[in-house]
Parts: structure tokens; C-alpha cells; sequence
């Protein structure tokens, strides 16, 4: 599947002037504002800043430096060194260039002191002034787009290297690192590098700023700036030791946020679980409470930060204080030229000196990320010495040696009695358990071209015995070989499928074969499927193939192991997940006849396929036991126990093949047209839904309801009141310390007055800071907390077809942290500047108009003019690029936790330069869409500066023609002049900030609106029903989604009370759609079905699913102990757990391993298919329901322990009604009845009572 990366040519400004101002950004803000951005309108990236070549690079100095302790940090440093030097070079001038601004200020004072002016000096000066104000812009301006430029280029190279890394770690052997682990190093640590680029300025250049500070002060003011100094040192102290604990709060809130994003994952991942068992309010409560302790956690430390900031504002007052006592006690008069220099100094220094302290901890947390990173790309990677591949020699397999699945971390229960830390339990790894041996003593050679079929009980190491092969375990002995001739082909026991169109998934990366793809289609029984699809081929498959049957994902799987055309077929069960005349068939026509000559090795446990294999391997406890033909093992005693068993069955069922079969003959003669509609939900070409994208402005309800839940009015006047207060004590400071200075001959006891005033300004300014901060924090806080759980509640209770099947996990979990973020963090942050600038930029404009005169108000209407008009013009186009760059995001994180989950298939089809390509092309395109956003912020910034100078530059010439009479006031219109471009600038940034962030809160938002499913609202409960789990089906239609035909077609039927019911049919009839109807899964377009006389669509859906268990085709387990997974509510005693286990063959996994605390991975993978779903049928003998539903959960068992599953399942559900889906005959051999082409029958509105 191709993305818009690259629309058409676009052609960059060679113009050295348009760089340097970001006017090469024009055309693309022209364009946004007569039509509607697309990807395809904004400038590709040049060559050398595309992802393949930063990549490259970077990849390069990683292995050069790979072997040293900061080998990340060194690889970076290597790689963007040019840029470095010269961002830090840029960075460096503006730094000598804002520190004149002071200089400036001194000299214009006394200018207009002296009585004896110089009109041609004084014209001299307001050229200076403003020549340096534009350098200082242009420098500053640039500085940041170099700073920003290099943060993504460093992001972008992390980003493919991560994938690339991924691609060559084996997540079965490395438990140290869990799918969930690795999306929040690519998600979250990744994106630190950002932030440290800019931090690391600040710590860099702010002792630099000191340096040239305490210089000027010196020179104003001589030995009274140790007392400045002092204070600064002080006040510094102080904020270091907030950014300390600040730093220990936002650690701990990393480890929260890592718990509640990995849990998401776990429930949105396994939603058609957690709905068909009504799980959602267990899982609500426990994403809730790894919620509060995140809101808590923020909380925290938003309430540190606002302490922080308060520091921020009194610092600069205190250090002024400090100076200006000292000097005044040391006998000295104050004047209008050194005070207000003086100032400038001190709010040059105010950002910087304030910031470092949280600048060093976000260098601290960078060093976290990149140290987290760092531990990972040198993790061990996949153990290939011993492997040894020649793809062009012949197909041969030789593998000798003992084999294992890594370390196996033993996790510790933490119970922190930390007051700030919840009570839950945290898994922390505590201590490494001992390593085991899956395979042992491995002598094996493949013959090639021979067919070579593995048979076994549950965890024997069949599956082990392939991925060994495959090069996917971890061995010690150093004598181990393996040995691969030729080209691979896989088909895992868990077939995974990409979010692409069917061709794409078959083709995997190779080029079209007309014949070869004829081929895999038929050999692979999906040509009925193609003819039924709406696109055809080009049909969508949902992500992890969500629209298709067990069946469909395995027999894609397999069509996509013929058309690659390989050597060596390794086959893990397939033939499980297909229907008996389908497994026939390809065992058959393809693996016995269109596949001869090529070296197979297939996993099965339908051992009447022995007899078509040219060898025979029997496992037992990681060994082969057994090896030889069908002729040879027959005889072994530990084969006959198994196949005597099969072989009864398999006479019982022969009959009923024949009937099948005939049925079958007329089924593919006639191409029924109702089996078009059993596979209508597959017709819709764009399954899988764009990420929704609001277009134009921000809608005004979304304003109104962002207000709302900030309390309304009342929170906003009070805020108001609080800010008015603080903007009252800068703007009252400023000005008193203008009259003061400007008064001559006072006495010791009027300059201490005048300081006592002063200083109240001062405390006045600092204490309004922390009640706006820290009210504005709790409640943005607890917005967000309403927010999320409201998102939460939502999805819990969206449709599953209509909803999940269509939304990618991707777009949902960008919601869930991208966009939570900006609402637990960012907004909170643009709201509470955002109030601090617009007082700010009022408390300029008033001093301007205090300092000089009411003429000034003209160029400043001019100005709010000129700004609006640019302001309307950039927001066209910042709106679109941040909807655009948040879009752009999900693909990146999808197709990554895509890749992440295939590893295994795209590994043994050697396609990892495939993946990382396309990979790259994702993020190439996120990045010249930042780098869009990029440019024209810069290019809104410089014309802001530009148009503050209308009323700056008539400010400055003004005091400097006009403000001989009194240099005071011309020193306090110097010092606002000179801040009114950087208030002004700030305001309207701010505000576009705050705009743009408000879109994660529109994106949040939306997803509160979710349609519910029809149940959710309806609270009918029926006291002690089901009664006795009688099911009638009266003329039943059910469809997928509304656009589509019907997926059952007047299904009329009666299930008696404690009856059993066995549904068989080709893969993909419909038979998985009677369940869901029952379940509400899918909601009836007409007809009813009645549960004990009552209507189910009259129940809610709790009492329902709650009423009836189901037992997923696909086992479904989360992180956690094997009690948790087993009985999730609590509400069973352990015996009772133990006892159900052992019914259900778990007796060896609870002995072997750490019993009920045994510690089930992420999705279950340090367990077998075959024991997961022990798990889940245990699981569902617990739950004790009256009515059971059976999804084909015996198709990764072998027959023996499917035999004793079936017996299981007899006795513990004897007295509940049970309908059963298999593929397997003998799988519903106990069943009182039997149907069979399900669809064709219901379709033909036939009532089916057909007794075997």
C-alpha cells in the first residue's frame, strides 16, 4: 500500500534572503488559504534530509562507537556534528546581540540626559537600535529552526534505526523487552531528543549569559552586584531543588503513563474478548485506577511547576531588590540610566536563569530516554552464529544442538508503602529465573524435497523446532548448527495479516506474477472468496484481518507461502484453522502435488495426514522421540497411542464427509448467491476508516465545552481577577522604580520607603503567580481526568463492527497518548501563558502610552490591524499542517506495531529492508510536515517581530527626540518598547499554540461522542434468567453494517434446553455469525431470537454477555499471573481455580512452572497456541454460564488432548445448552445435533434439524 508521500515536484527558494526569512514558506500559506491542505501540497524533503540518508549515517557512528559506555550519545554527536557546531555557532552571536539590548538602553538614557543633544547622533542611534533588533531577530529566528531542524533529523534517524533494530531481536527469546515496552520507546523516549536540543541551549548558554551580565552590572553599579549575584545564586538553588523533585515526580509519572498505555493497549488489542465476556467495566475500573495515579502523579507536579513559576517571577524582583539595597546602603543616588539598564540585564536573564534548573532535569530525562534506548539497540539480537544460509544452494535444513527460550525474568510483586504511590501491585523484574532447555539434544537433517510432517502433544517443541530453524531461539553451546539451503516460506500457528488490500498481503513486497498468483489463489482455496468480495482482490483487509475468519487469515498465509515461490515451506499448523474438505484439498492438490519437489515441514495434529508424508518426527518434552515413514513410526508404541484414537473417530466421521461432500459438489456448481451473502461484511473496499479530520476553523462547541468543563465563568472571572492582580504588581514596580529613579537628594529613610514599596510591588507579582498557576492546575487537571475517563467510557461501549473492525489500534492509541498528552501537559501550559501574555502585552502598550504620548495610539491601531490580518492568514494554514502532522503520526505508530507483531513471518521471508523502507516513508512524511509547520511559524514570528516595529520604532523615536524632560519615563518607554515585539510575539504564538493544542482536546472530545451499542442504554434485567437456556432463531437477518445485504437470510431454529449443537462448514460460510447475533456482537436487521421465551433485544447487553461465556477461536490472554488470566473478576478460591485446570490438561503447566503465580507474557507468548487456549476454555468452565458458545477452540490442540478437552467439556457443561463451530467432524462428535452449510440452508430459510 503506497502513501501520499510525494505528490508532485515541488521546487525549493534558492534565495539565500528567503531562507534566512522564511519567505520561501509564502506559497505554501498562499495555497492554504484557497483551498484545503493535502500531503501532496506541502515541499518534499531535500535529499540529504530524507530518512534513508539521516539513517545511514547515524547507523554508520553507531557501530563505530557501539563498544563505548555512551555509545548512543557519541553516535549522535558524530553523525549531526556540522549541524551542531553550526546551530551553536548562530545561537552563539545572538547571544552576544541580545545582550547589547541593555548597552543600547544606557546609552540612549544618557543621550537624553545630556542637555547638549545631538540631533544626528540621536537619529544615528534609532537606526542602531532598530538594525540590531532586526539582527537579534533573524539570528534568534533561525537559531530556533535550527535547533527544531536538528530534533527531528535526530528523531527520524532513532526512529528507522529502532525499526531496523526491532527487525533483528527476537521479542520470543528477549523477554527483557514486550510489545507494549517497545511502543514506548519509539512512542515516548524517542521524542525526548526534541526537548533535549532545546534544553541543552539553555544550559550551555545561560552561564555564557551570566558571564556577560555580571560584566554590565559591574560596570553599572561596581561592588553591588555580589549582592545581585547572591540572590540570583540563591534563588537558583531554590528552583534546582523544585526541578529536582519535579524530576523525581515526572520519573514516576514515565512509569504510570507507561502502565495505563500499555493496559489500553491490552484492552483495545483484545476488545472482541473483553466485549463478548462484558469485561468493559472490569477493565474501565482498572485503567481508572492507573489513571488516578497518573492524574495524581501530574497533579503533583503541575503544583511543583507553579511553585517554580512563581519563582520565576519574584526571582528577577529579589535579585533587583538585592542590587538596588546594596548600591543605596553603600551610599550611592540612584539614576534613570543605570536602573533601567539594570532591568533590561535582568529580564534578558530572567528566562534563562529561571529555566535552567527545569532545562538541566529535561537533559536528565533525555539522558534517561537515550540511556533506555541506548540499553536497547544493544540488547542481544537474534543468536545466528551457529546459522549459517545459502540461498541459492539447494533446499536442505540441517540442525544439531540444544536450544532455549532466553532467560526467563521472574517478576516480584512491589508493594511500595511510599505514601505517594498506589496501593496496586506493580510487576517490577526482580530476579532472572533458571534457564531451561525447550529443545535438547537435536540431531536433524531435511532431505531435500522430502515432505516431513511433526506430530506431538501440547508444548512437545513443535513449534520451537521451526522458529529454531528460523533462527528465532537462543542457545549456549557454541557447537550448535544450523544450516539452511535456499529460500523460506512460513506460515505461523497465529496467522498474522497487514492492513492492506488481499493482493498486497499475498504478494508481500514481490513483483506480479500473472500465473504464480493464479496459482496461490487456487492452491489455496481462496478463488470463492475473491468472487465474493465487492473489490475482489482489492478488497481491504482490516488490521490484523479483523473482517476475515480463522479460516480466510490461515489460507491468505498460505497463498502467500506458494506465491513467494521459496525453497523450504515451514508450516505450523495450518491446516488446524480450515475446515476438513479445504485442509484435504490442500494437503492434497498443493503441498502433495504443486508443491513436489519442494522440502516441506508442516506441524499438524490431524495424523490422517501422516500417511502422505515422506517422513514422520514424533516430539516429546523438546526431543525427537521418533523418526522415520508413515511405515516405520506406525509402529512406535507413543504414535499408536495417539493414532489409535484418531483413527476411531476418523472412521465415525467418514459418512458424514460423504454428505459433506455431496453437499459441497452442488455447493461449487450453483456458487450460491447466498454465500455472496454470508461474506457480504467483506464487501466494503474501505474497511478500515481514515483518521477523522476536522477541516477550517476550531468549531465553536468545542470552545464552549472546553470552557464548560473548566468551569465556566466563575473559574474564568477569578482567574481574571488573579491575573489582573499580578500584571498590577509588574506594571505598579515598573513604574514606581521609574519615579523613584528619577527623584534626586533623597534620604537614606526615603530610599528604604521607596524600597519597602517596591518590594511589595514585587511579593504582590510573585504571590498572584501561584494562585493563578496552581487553580488554573488542579482544575485543567481534573478536565483532563474527566476527559479521559469520559474517551474511555465510550469506547468501552462503541459497536465492534462498526467501531473497532474499521477504527486501526494505531489512530485509538494516538488518542490515548499523543492527544492525552497535550491534555494532561501542553494545554495547561498554553492556557496559563496565554494569560500571562495578553496582560503582558496590555501592561507594554500602557507603559508605551505612559512613557510617551497618546500619538502613539495610532501606529499601534495600525498595528493590531496589520497583526490580525497576518494572524488570520497563518492560522489557515496551522490549523490544517497540526491536523495533518497529528494524522500522519497514527500511521507511523500502527505500521510499527504492525511489523512488531509479524517480526517472525517477515524475518523468515527475509523482507526487513522492505518494512524498514516503508517505515521511512512514514516518517519522512510526519517530518516535512513538521517541517512545514516549522518554517511558516518561524515566518509568522519574523512578521510579528516586523510589525511590532510600527509601534516600537515610534516608541524609541519618541523618547529620544522628545524625552530630554524627563529620562526617566524615556528609560521606562525603552525598557516596554524593547519587550513589546517579544510580548506581542508571545501573545499571538501562544494563542495559535493554544488553538492548535485545543485540537488533541477536539480530537478527545470526539471520541466521547461515540455511538453506543444499541444495548448499552437499555437496563431490562430479568431476575434469574436464563431459565433454562432454550434458544429459538425466528426468520433471523442479520447484517454487518447497514450499507451491506444481509450476512444471515431468514434463519429460523430451535435449540432445546441443555441440548448440544455442532456447526460445521466451508471456512468462511457464516457459522461465526450465529454467535455473534446471539452475543449482539451484531444486532438483527429483523427477526428475533428468543433465550427462554424472552426477545434478547429487549435485555442489556450486561445481563446478556454476562448470561452466556464464548470461547474465542483466537485465545486471548493478558500480562499478568496465570490466576488473573483464569479467573479475572475474583471469583473463585484457588482450589476451585487448581481444580478446573487440571480438568482442562493444565496439570503440567501449573507443575512445571510457579503454579497460579506463573507469569503469563505479553499476548501469552512464552506460552504454546495450544496452552493458551487450554487457558481460555478453562477460563470459560469457570465462569459457569448456561449457555456456551464454542468458536473452533480445539483447532491448535492435538487430538489426544482435544479428546480429553471434548470429555471436559461434556461433563463441566453437561447441563448448559453448548453450539459448537469446528472444522473438525470429531470435534462435534458429541453433539446431539449437527448442521452443516450453515449459510446455504438459512439462506434457503430451511429449518436444519438433521440428527447424525
Amino acid at each position: 500500500m503506497e502513501i501520499p508521500l510525494i505528490g508532485k515536484e515541488q521546487k525549493y527558494c534558492t534565495s539565500w534572503f528567503a531562507r534566512i526569512f522564511f519567505f520561501d514558506s509564502y506559497p505554501l500559506l498562499k495555497r492554504s488559504n484557497k483551498e484545503t491542505l493535502e500531503n501532496d501540497m506541502i515541499p518534499d524533503l531535500k535529499q540529504q534530509d530524507q530518512g534513508k540518508y539521516v539513517f545511514e549515517r547515524f547507523s554508520e557512528n553507531f557501530q563505530a562507537h557501539i563498544n563505548e559506555k555512551r555509545a548512543l550519545l557519541r553516535a549522535i554527536m558524530s553523525t549531526f556534528k556540522s549541524q551542531i557546531i553550526w546551530t551553536y555557532i548562530i545561537l552563539f552571536l545572538d547571544n552576544i546581540v541580545m545582550m547589547y539590548t541593555p548597552v543600547q538602553i544606557h546609552k540612549t538614557i544618557e543621550y537624553i540626559s545630556d542637555d547638549e543633544q545631538d540631533l544626528y547622533k540621536g537619529i544615528l542611534l534609532i537606526l542602531e537600535i532598530t538594525l540590531i533588533r532586526m539582527l537579534d531577530t533573524m539570528l534568534s529566528q533561525n537559531g530556533n529552526f535550527m535547533l527544531s531542524k536538528l530534533g527531528n533529523d535526530q528523531l527520524s534517524a532513532l526512529s528507522i534505526f529502532m525499526m531496523k533494530k526491532s527487525l533483528s531481536v527476537s521479542f520470543l527469546s528477549n523477554k527483557q523487552y514486550q510489545t507494549g515496552e517497545i511502543l514506548n520507546l519509539m512512542q515516548v523516549d524517542i521524542s525526548r531528543v526534541l526537548t533535549l536540543n532545546v534544553a541543552l541551549s539553555t544550559v550551555v548558554f545561560t552561564p555564557f549569559q551570566l558571564t556577560l551580565a555580571i560584566y554590565l552590572v559591574w560596570q553599572y553599579i561596581g561592588i553591588s552586584f555580589l549582592a545581585g549575584l547572591g540572590a540570583m545564586i540563591l534563588t537558583m538553588m531554590v528552583t534546582f531543588a523544585l526541578g529536582r523533585i519535579g524530576w523525581d515526580l515526572q520519573r514516576r509519572l514515565m512509569i504510570a503513563k507507561d502502565l495505563r498505555t500499555k493496559q489500553a493497549h491490552e484492552i483495545f488489542s483484545s476488545i472482541k474478548f473483553v466485549k463478548v465476556n462484558s469485561y468493559e467495566d472490569y477493565f474501565k475500573q482498572k485503567l481508572s485506577i492507573l489513571r488516578d495515579e497518573e492524574t495524581r502523579l501530574i497533579r503533583n507536579r503541575g503544583l511543583v511547576y507553579c511553585v517554580m513559576i512563581c519563582f520565576t517571577y519574584l526571582s528577577p524582583q529579589i535579585i533587583l531588590n538585592a542590587t538596588l539595597a546594596t548600591y543605596i546602603l553603600l551610599g550611592n543616588e540612584l539614576n534613570p540610566a543605570n536602573v533601567f539598564s539594570l532591568i533590561s540585564v535582568f529580564a534578558i536573564l530572567q528566562n534563562s536563569v529561571n529555566q535552567l534548573p527545569q532545562c538541566v532535569n529535561q537533559v536528565i530525562e533525555s539522558q534517561i530516554s537515550i540511556n533506555r534506548l541506548q540499553e536497547f539497540f544493544k540488547t542481544e539480537q537474534m543468536q545466528l552464529d551457529c546459522l549459517t544460509t545459502d540461498r541459492n544452494q539447494e533446499s536442505i535444513i540441517k540442525i544439531k544442538g540444544t536450544f532455549n527460550w532466553g532467560k526467563n525474568i521472574k517478576p516480584q510483586e512491589n508493594q511500595g508503602k511510599d505514601k505517594g504511590k498506589n496501593k496496586q501491585k506493580n510487576v517490577v523484574p526482580e530476579e532472572e529465573a533458571p534457564l531451561l532447555d525447550t529443545l535438547k539434544s537435536i540431531n536433524l537433517e531435511i532431505e531435500q524435497g522430502s515432505f516431513t510432517i511433526i506430530m506431538g502433544d501440547v508444548g512437545s517443541g513443535k513449534t520451537s523446532l521451526l522458529q529454531a530453524i528460523l533462527g528465532e531461539m537462543q542457545y549456549q553451546d557454541q557447537t550448535n548448527e544450523i544450516h539452511v539451503g535456499g529460500e523460506i516460506s512460513y506460515v505461523g500457528q497465529k496467522s498474522w495479516i497487514q492492513n492492506a488490500t488481499l493482493k498486497e498481503n499475498i504478494l508481500f513486497g514481490k513483483e506480479y506474477d500473472e500465473q504464480r498468483y493464479k496459482d496461490a489463489l487456487h492452491y489455496s482455496c481462496l478463488e470463492l472468496d475473491i468472487k465474493i468480495l465487492d473489490k475482489g482482490e482489492n478488497t481491504m483487509i482490516g488490521e490484523k484481518g479483523v473482517n476475515l475468519s480463522g479460516g480466510q487469515k490461515a489460507r491468505i498465509s498460505i497463498a502467500r507461502a506458494i506465491y513467494s515461490n521459496a525453497d523450504i515451506f515451514l508450516l505450523d499448523d495450518p491446516i488446524s484453522a480450515v475446515d476438513i474438505h479445504v485442509g484435504k484439498f490442500i494437503m492434497e492438490q498443493c503441498l502433495i502435488r504443486f508443491l513436489r519437489g519442494k522440502t516441506i515441514l508442516l506441524i499438524t495434529h490431524a495424523l490422517n495426514y501422516c500417511q502422505y508424508a515422506d517422513r514422520i518426527l514424533l516430539m516429546e518434552n523438546g526431543q525427537i522421540v521418533e523418526d522415520g515413514n508413515f511405515q516405520t513410526i506406525k509402529a512406535s508404541q507413543r504414535f499408536w497411542n495417539v493414532f489409535e484414537k484418531f483413527s476411531k473417530k476418523d472412521g465415525e466421521h467418514d459418512e458424514v464427509d460423504d454428505v459433506v461432500d455431496q453437499k459441497q459438489i452442488i455447493l461449487k456448481k450453483q456458487i450460491s448467491s447466498q454465500i455472496v451473502q454470508a461474506q457480504d461484511r467483506d464487501e466494503i473496499d474501505d474497511l478500515m476508516l481514515q483518521e477523522d479530520r476536522q477541516k477550517g476553523s476550531i468549531p465553536v462547541d468545542v470552545y464552549k465545552q472546553f470552557f464548560k468543563m473548566n468551569g465556566g465563568w466563575p473559574f474564568f472571572i477569578a482567574v481574571f481577577l488573579v491575573q489582573v492582580g499580578q500584571t498590577t504588581g509588574k506594571i505598579g514596580s515598573t513604574i514606581w522604580l521609574a519615579e523613584w529613579s528619577n527623584e534626586e537628594n533623597l534620604t537614606s529613610q526615603e530610599n528604604l520607603n521607596a524600597l519597602y514599596i517596591f518590594t511589595a510591588f514585587s511579593l504582590g507579582t510573585g504571590v498572584f503567580a501561584l494562585m493563578r498557576t496552581s487553580s488554573a492546575c488542579v482544575k485543567l487537571t481534573g478536565t483532563a481526568r474527566l476527559v479521559h475517563n469520559k474517551m474511555i467510557n465510550a469506547l468501552m461501549d462503541a459497536s465492534l463492527c462498526k467501531f473497532f473492525e474499521r477504527i486501526p489500534l494505531g489512530v485509538l492509541m494516538n488518542r490515548l497518548t499523543k492527544d492525552m498528552q497535550v491534555m494532561d501537559s501542553e494545554i495547561f501550559f498554553s492556557v496559563s501563558v496565554l494569560y500571562v501574555n495578553c496582560f503582558n502585552l496590555a501592561g507594554n502598550l500602557f507603559l508605551n502610552f505612559y512613557g510617551s504620548t497618546y500619538i502613539i495610539l495610532f501606529p499601534t491601531l495600525v498595528f493590531f490591524y496589520a497583526v490580525w490580518k497576518v494572524r488570520t492568514f497563518y492560522m489557515t494554514c496551522n490549523r490544517e499542517l497540526y491536523r495533518l502532522e497529528s494524522i500522519s503520526k497514527s500511521p507511523i505508530l500502527s505500521y510499527f506495531s504492525e511489523t512488531v507483531n509479524g517480526i517472525t513471518t517477515i524475518r523468515a521471508y527475509n523482507k526487513q529492508q522492505q518494512f524498514i523502507e516503508r517505515h521511512t516513508e512514514n516518517i519522512d512524511l510526519n517530518r516535512k510536515i513538521q517541517l512545514a509547520q516549522i518554517t511558516t511559524g518561524l515566518w509568522f514570528s519574523m512578521m510579528l517581530t516586523f510589525l511590532s516595529y510600527i509601534v516600537n520604532i515610534s516608541a524609541i523615536t519618541y523618547a529620544v527626540l522628545f524625552g530630554h524632560d524627563n529620562p526617566a519615563l524615556a528609560g521606562l518607554l525603552m525598557t516596554a518598547a524593547s519587550q513589546l515585539d517579544m510580548s506581542l510575539r508571545n501573545t499571538i504564538q501562544n494563542l495559535s499554540f493554544f488553538e492548535t493544542r485545543l485540537i488533541s482536546f477536539e480530537r478527545c472530545y470526539a471520541f466521547t461522542k461515540i455511538s453506543p451499542e444499541p444495548g448499552v442504554v437499555q437496563q431490562n434485567y430479568i431476575r434469574n434468567w436464563p431459565y433454562v437456556g432454550q434458544i429459538e432463531f425466528n426468520n433471523l437477518f442479520v447484517k454487518y453494517r447497514e450499507n451491506l445485504q444481509p450476512a444471515l437470510k431468514g434463519l429460523t431454529l430451535n435449540i432445546q434446553s441443555q441440548e448440544k449443537i455442532g456447526v460445521v462448514g466451508r471456512t468462511g460460510a457464516g457459522k461465526s455469525t450465529i454467535t455473534l447475533a446471539l452475543l449482539r456482537i451484531l444486532e438483527s436487521h429483523s427477526g428475533q431470537i428468543l433465550v427462554d421465551g424472552v426477545d434478547i433485544a429487549q435485555l442489556s447487553l450486561k445481563q446478556l454477555r454476562t448470561s452466556i461465556t464464548m470461547i474465542l477461536q483466537d485465545s486471548v490472554l493478558f500480562q499478568g499471573n496465570l490466576r488473573d488470566n483464569l479467573d479475572p473478576l475474583k471469583q473463585h478460591t484457588d482450589e476451585e481455580i487448581i481444580n478446573i485446570a487440571k480438568q482442562c490438561c493444565l496439570e503440567e503447566l501449573i507443575l512445571q512452572r510457579q503454579g497460579l503465580d506463573t507469569q503469563i507474557q505479553d499476548q501469552g507468548d512464552n506460552l504454546s497456541a495450544g496452552e493458551k487456549q487450554l487457558i481460555a476454555i478453562a477460563r470459560a468452565v469457570l465462569k459457569q454460564s448456561p449457555i456456551v458458545l464454542i468458536d473452533e477452540a480445539t483447532a491448535n490442540i492435538d487430538i489426544e488432548t482435544e479428546s480429553k478437552i471434548q470429555e471436559t467439556i461434556h461433563k463441566a457443561f453437561k447441563k448448559c445448552t453448548v453450539i459448537t463451530i469446528a472444522h473438525r467432524i470429531n470435534t462435534i462428535m458429541m453433539s446431539d445435533k449437527q448442521i452443516s452449510q450453515l449459510i446455504q440452508n438459512f439462506g434457503n430459510r430451511q429449518r436444519i434439524s438433521s440428527r447424525i
